[in-house]
């Protein structure tokens, strides 16, 4: 993907990347994959991703419905095998 990296937030943990697909608040851009094979999701608008990050770390993050949170977290498992 050709965007500016200073655009989109980037996340390589997968829970972290479930998380802020499950809340809605930020959009999916795509993913990137480095040359040792590691995938890095991209999330927009920056800033947004950055709080929600902030907010998963602090452990003040968003309460998602498990199954909303689950099926986030298999879509993203899906992006990466996808190729």
């Amino acid at each position: 993907m050709d965007r500016n990296e200073n655009s989109a937030a980037e996340i390589k943990d997968i829970a972290v990347a479930s998380y802020l697909y499950a809340t809605n608040q930020v959009q999916l851009l795509g993913k990137r994959r480095l040359p040792n094979g590691a995938i890095l999701f991209q999330f927009t608008p920056k800033a947004k991703a950055e709080e929600l990050i902030q907010s998963y770390w602090n452990l003040n993050a968003l309460a998602i419905q498990p199954k909303v949170l689950y099926s986030a977290f298999r879509d993203i498992k899906d992006m990466i095998f996808s190729g």
